[in-house]
């Protein structure tokens, strides 16, 4: 039997409404995921009630002035926490596929070939089940210096052959820039620092990051 990751998604406090969309088309980005409502609950709450749900992967989604600048990702029961800064962010399109969303999607992992890339590739990859035969589409993952782009997408086999294969933007896409992973989850007293990214590393070795 293959493991289906059940993921959790919620934001800020008091969110704003451009905020909630977000994090809505975060769903159409990964299977068995469902967007929460954190009203006034603090982490360990939150924490808490994610753990009696038996989710797999708890996602915080934070903003400033109304634009989503923060992800962490919490892999459940033990960790590892990991902080994404987001930039270049574009919404969800309105498209012509009516694609359904139980078909799990392709992944591709690119560019993530250092042992920091391959740390990540692993984190992104427990976020999937298994992709399903008949789905068109598919959701990357590209290391370009220090920033992981994601992109959603769905394909079309075209010509007489089906060789050629026509992309369509999905939408949500964005720009992931890791700053830190803790081994722990988010809120413990006692988080060990697997990574951080301080101005040394941020300037040392660029090309070769991921």
């Amino acid at each position: 039997m293959s493991f289906s990751p059940n993921i959790y998604l919620t934001t800020s406090r008091f969110p704003s409404s451009s905020l909630i969309k977000f994090t809505k088309n975060l769903c159409l980005i990964f299977p068995n995921s469902k967007k929460i409502n954190r009203g006034r609950k603090f982490l360990p709450s939150l924490v808490s009630f994610s753990l009696f749900c038996k989710a797999t992967d708890l996602f915080l989604v934070y903003e400033n002035r109304g634009d989503p600048v923060t992800l962490v990702l919490i892999h459940l029961p033990k960790g590892p926490s990991v902080f994404f800064g987001l930039s270049n962010i574009i919404p969800n399109i309105k498209n012509r596929f009516k694609f359904e969303t139980f078909l799990y999607p392709h992944v591709i992992l690119d560019n993530l070939n250092s042992d920091l890339g391959k740390r990540f590739s692993k984190i992104f990859a427990s976020l999937f089940p298994k992709a399903h035969p008949k789905s068109k589409r598919v959701v990357s993952f590209s290391g370009r210096g220090k920033t992981i782009i994601l992109n959603h997408h769905w394909f079309e086999k075209e010509g007489i052959l089906k060789k050629s294969i026509q992309l369509s933007r999905l939408g949500p896409s964005f720009c992931m820039h890791p700053f830190k992973i803790f081994l722990g989850i988010l809120g413990e007293h006692r988080k060990e620092v697997e990574w951080n990214l301080t101005p040394f590393v941020n300037s040392f070795k660029r090309k070769k990051f991921f």
